[in-house]
């Protein structure tokens, strides 16, 4: 084509098979794999000249009614543009908005004196009308607003209820901005559950996930809140809180991961690489309100034994002595805010 659709195989492939056979197309189709071709161009409607688009639009003047929405396909040359005939919408016609005197005259033209002038100049205007026909169809697709990330308005308006349409907040974390989107549906809610963190993390990571509320847990006093003689929560049954600790049950989840084969059990370790996506998922549901941390369970056969020169890391991957039959190791209990902190300061 001379106006440049890619060369690849597939595309030739399409190029001859439409030349041959258009009636065998969809309009939208046709359209959507032009736009695809050409990735360099502007999408169809918001060109400003005419040579930034792949393809002429035209129309043949026909008296009958269409059977199929294209006519016809011309990939064109060195000198000429590719041309497509279509058939569903244009301004000659039965369907046409101009009177059908004015279609049987460019026909009478073009077909006894190969006169194409009015029908062309017709296609300088209806090229447009064409062109924003398919732009206003497209625009309500997402998976054609897909084609081009940076173009996705779909992208933008999913992205824009659960806090990702600013380009400054996109690709923030660990957390591909793509599996947020199609979580939009859990994340928008401001109202966060149980059930929906359960559920983006088992449909994330793709293992059996269980989550505990109400750990109970220590919590450290400011010397400031701490009860003293002659100053203030000093007063019995009403605030006098005795230690520098206080145990609650409120603030504190646990998730519960597993069993895990080996390979998926260190991956979640702190060294592992769906270590650091767990807590950018968390923090992406929660945020920072509740204190929270994961047991890790490795299923049965998959719990190596300890052996004289044989490699583990201590505390997370060594068991001493014989386990019970068929039942996993579930002992390892991680902070993974402490944890992750950690790991900051040693790289």
């Amino acid at each position: 084509m001379g106006a440049g659709v890619g060369q690849e195989a597939d595309t030739v492939g399409f190029l001859s098979a439409l030349e041959r056979e258009p009636y065998r197309y969809d309009f939208y189709q046709v359209m959507r794999r032009f736009e695809c071709a050409n990735r360099d161009l502007p999408r169809w409607g918001m060109a400003l000249r005419p040579r930034d688009e792949p393809v002429r639009l035209g129309q043949d003047p026909e008296l009958t009614f269409a059977p199929a929405p294209l006519s016809s396909f011309a990939p064109g040359g060195s000198n000429a543009r590719a041309r497509l005939a279509v058939r569903l919408f244009g301004l000659l016609g039965p369907n046409g908005p101009l009177p059908l005197h004015l279609t049987e005259y460019a026909r009478e033209r073009l077909m006894h004196a190969g006169d194409r002038t009015f029908a062309r100049f017709l296609e300088m205007l209806s090229h447009r009308f064409v062109a924003l026909f398919y732009r206003a169809w497209a625009q309500s697709q997402p998976t054609v607003m897909a084609d081009r990330p940076v173009e996705d308005r779909f992208r933008a308006f999913v992205g824009a209820f659960i806090g990702i349409m600013p380009p400054a907040f996109r690709e923030r974390d660990t957390v591909p901005d793509a599996a947020k989107l199609a979580a939009a549906g859990i994340l928008a809610p401001q109202v966060r559950s149980a059930d929906g963190l359960r559920a983006l993390l088992a449909e994330y990571f793709r293992v059996p996930v269980q989550l505990r509320e109400f750990i109970g847990h220590w919590l450290p006093l400011a010397r400031s809140d701490q009860s003293a003689l002659a100053a203030a929560y000093a007063r019995l049954g009403q605030g006098a809180v005795l230690g520098r600790k206080v145990y609650d049950r409120q603030c504190r989840f646990r998730l519960e991961l597993g069993p895990l084969s080996r390979v998926l059990y260190e991956s979640f370790l702190p060294s592992g690489k769906l270590f650091r996506p767990l807590i950018d998922w968390v923090r992406n549901y929660v945020g920072f309100e509740y204190a929270w941390d994961v047991r890790l369970s490795l299923a049965a056969d998959e719990v190596p034994v300890v052996m004289l020169g044989g490699a583990g890391q201590l505390g997370w991957t060594t068991w001493l002595g014989l386990r019970p039959l068929g039942k996993p190791a579930e002992d390892l209990v991680l902070n993974a805010e402490a944890a992750l902190a950690r790991v900051g300061e040693l790289t």
